[in-house]
Order: structure tokens, then C-alpha cells, then sequence
């Protein structure tokens, strides 16, 4: 058995594990909004941006990791416990990001304006992939297996998936798992551009469903074969991945990668559909994306599962999604939430979907098991089961 240890998580939900809770519950986020900045010709989106207070990182120092920081320092007493029990060289971390420090290289650019010439300020090394992982192990000292994952938007949950096997390989007793994306011209101009980015606020699974809406997110969790002693714990029950590599941004129509990774992680827990209580969605509100999700939940669970998405909560953290989700998913078993609903009130969901089970206001959890799905661009597929910390012995 695997088990997810604590969890600190940052996004438009909330900036702690109340205030996540709080809006969980209450179907409503902190800093979606209306911003400029982003986009060509002056035009405006919704999008998320963390608050965050300065904190300078020495050599490591970018926006990604100051966040990924302040989730490391509030799980402080979880990594002292691991590294009490454990060497330094038994201790990983597997670090999901698509956009690491783009953002800070974009503002220095525009900092110098026409005056730039090309020599960074700092060490060109931080906007590198790798970096977000390796600021992770020198900042805890711990010399495991270290590495970034970056598969767009199933990033998160593929340093899940990468965790798991270095635990059950042997190579390592504990392993960090985070991931981190911050707000960055390139995303939200690139998303524009293929006409998958909603100004407005999103609304997944309506008819009238326009696109995402991009918000940052970060967050951080310790996977182990046995639990810690300290935090609550929900384990990890399995996990399935595909690459159908369909085409570099659309979904392939029929989700035949996304069912590939959905019963390959149902089979890995050992569970039928009909023991998943909820499944969270990747449920980004592009037409496309929307439209192929609900042929799988159909093709695979039918009417008889809850399911729902919730990045009109968080916006689409993109390579933080999956950790993201994984974080509402441990909210939901600890506090003993309702399931999210998608009630926009003004954005009906489609009657395109009625033949599966959307959630359309709060329903309790029958059954404690939660699936959360990512899929990415060139059909990268991830999907993840959790369970209650008292279930599935």
C-alpha cells in the first residue's frame, strides 16, 4: 500500500486548509478574476494568481519555487519526521511543472524592454525543467532519485505515478511529490490562440462551454509504504497512465487513451467502477475536451458513479492540476465534505451529458474511493485513485 502523508496546497481555491475547505464547500474561489497583461491588444481574461510574499530563494530563486517554499515550510513537521526515520539518500521528490521559471525570464524581458540584449540577471540555470525539483532536494538536503516532470497538464499526476515506483522499486522510503505552475504570457496567449481560453469565467460541461479559465497552483505531499505518524493519510489505491499521442493539442474524439488509463487504474486498485464514489474530471470546458470525457464516464461508469469537475474552483492549473485535485480529493476524506457540484447558476450543464451522473449540487460520499482524471496534450493520460485513510486494508 502506498500512502499520501499531509498535504499543503495553493490555489484559487484557497491559500490554506481552511480556507480550501471553507470554499469547497460553498462552491466559490479567492482570486479568479478579471486581468490585463496577458493577452495581445489590450484584451482581458479571467485568470488566477496566487498571493505571494517576497522570499528570496539564492541561486534557486523564481516564482515557482517561493511557492513550492511556502508548502514545503508548512509541512515542516511531516519532513522532519522522514528525515528522522530515513537517509538522506532514501528520500526522493518527483516535482510536476509545464512552465517552471518561463515566468520570470518573461519579466525580465519586458523589464528591459528594447534595451535587452539577452544577458539574464541570474543564472540561466533556474528556468530549466530540472530546476524545480533540484531546489526541492537542496532546500531539504536529501540526495534520492530527483527529478521534474513535464507532460502539460498531466504533469502532477505523473510525479504521482513516478513516486509510486521508485517507493515500490525499493529506491526510495519516501518520496516528495509536488508540482507548480505559475501564470506566464506564453500559456495564456498559447491557450488564445488555439481558441481554448474562455474570458470570461469557465464553465465545463455547458452548452454554451467556451474554454479554461488559467489559474496558478502548487502543491506538495509525501508518498511512503508505511504512514507517518504525524498529519492524516489517505492512501493512494492505484493508478493507470496512456499515450495515445492523437494529435499535439485535440483530444482523440472517442477517449481511447483516457479509457485505457482509467481501467488500468481501476484494475491496478482492484476495483470495479461501481466502488468509485466520485470521479473528479479533468473537465476543462473546451467543447472538445468536454464532449470526449463524457463518452468515457459514459463508455465506463454509465449513471451509477458521482462525478463532477472543479476547475471553475481552481482554474486549470495546468501542470499542477493533477496534485491540484489529488489535494481536493484528501480535503474531501478529512473533513468529510459533499461532493463539488457544478451549479454556475446562469451555465446549466448540457443536457448533452444527461445520461451520466453529474453532480448538480452537493451529494455525500457514499463510497470512499475518489478518482481524478488528467489528460494532456499529445494524448498523455493519467489517472488516479485515492482512498479513504480506513479503507481498502
Amino acid at each position: 500500500m502506498i500512502y499520501v502523508n499531509g498535504f499543503a496546497c495553493k490555489s484559487a481555491l484557497g491559500l490554506n486548509e481552511d480556507e480550501a475547505v471553507r470554499n469547497l464547500s460553498e462552491g466559490k474561489d479567492i482570486c479568479l478574476k478579471e486581468m490585463s497583461g496577458f493577452l495581445p491588444g489590450g484584451k482581458t481574461a479571467f485568470l488566477a494568481e496566487i498571493p505571494l510574499y517576497p522570499a528570496p530563494l539564492n541561486r534557486h530563486d523564481c516564482r515557482a519555487n517561493r511557492l513550492l517554499n511556502e508548502c514545503l515550510n508548512e509541512l515542516q513537521p511531516l519532513l522532519e519526521e522522514i528525515q528522522g526515520r530515513f537517509s538522506p539518500d532514501r528520500i526522493g521528490a518527483v516535482i510536476g511543472t509545464s512552465t517552471s521559471a518561463i515566468t520570470d525570464v518573461e519579466n525580465e524581458v519586458l523589464s528591459a524592454g528594447s534595451e535587452y540584449e539577452g544577458e539574464l540577471k541570474y543564472d540561466p540555470r533556474v528556468s530549466e525543467i530540472g530546476n524545480i525539483s533540484a531546489f526541492v532536494s537542496d532546500r531539504l538536503a536529501i540526495t534520492g532519485p530527483s527529478y521534474s516532470i513535464a507532460t502539460a497538464c498531466s504533469s502532477g499526476g505523473r510525479a504521482f505515478v513516478s513516486a509510486r515506483a521508485l517507493l515500490e522499486s525499493g529506491a526510495c522510503d519516501a518520496v516528495i511529490v509536488g508540482a507548480c505552475d505559475t501564470l506566464s504570457r506564453i500559456t495564456v496567449s498559447g491557450f488564445f490562440a488555439l481558441g481554448a481560453l474562455d474570458t470570461g469565467r469557465c464553465h465545463p460541461l455547458s452548452d454554451d462551454r467556451a474554454g479554461i479559465n488559467i489559474g496558478e497552483g502548487v502543491g506538495v505531499t509525501i508518498l511512503t509504504r508505511t504512514p507517518l505518524t504525524r498529519g492524516y493519510v489517505m492512501k493512494l489505491l492505484g493508478a493507470g497512465s496512456s499515450t495515445d499521442g492523437y494529435h499535439i493539442s485535440a483530444p482523440e474524439p472517442e477517449g481511447k487513451g483516457a479509457k485505457t488509463a482509467i481501467r488500468l487504474a481501476l484494475n491496478d486498485a482492484g476495483l470495479n467502477p461501481e466502488d468509485v464514489g466520485y470521479v473528479n474530471l479533468h473537465a476543462t470546458g473546451t467543447v472538445l475536451n468536454d464532449a470526449m470525457e463524457h463518452k468515457v464516464i459514459r463508455d465506463v461508469f454509465g449513471d451509477r458513479v458521482p462525478v463532477s469537475g472543479t476547475k471553475h474552483l481552481t482554474g486549470h492549473t495546468l501542470g499542477a492540476a493533477g496534485v491540484v485535485e489529488a489535494y481536493i480529493a484528501y480535503l474531501i476524506f478529512r473533513h468529510g465534505l459533499k461532493l463539488p457540484a457544478l451549479n454556475y447558476l446562469e451555465h446549466m450543464p448540457s443536457h448533452e451529458f444527461d445520461d451520466i451522473h453529474l453532480v448538480k449540487k452537493p451529494e455525500e460520499l457514499r463510497r470512499p474511493v475518489i478518482m481524478s482524471n488528467n489528460f494532456a496534450f499529445g494524448g498523455n493520460n493519467v489517472s488516479l485513485i485515492f482512498g479513504r485513510n480506513d479503507c481498502c486494508d
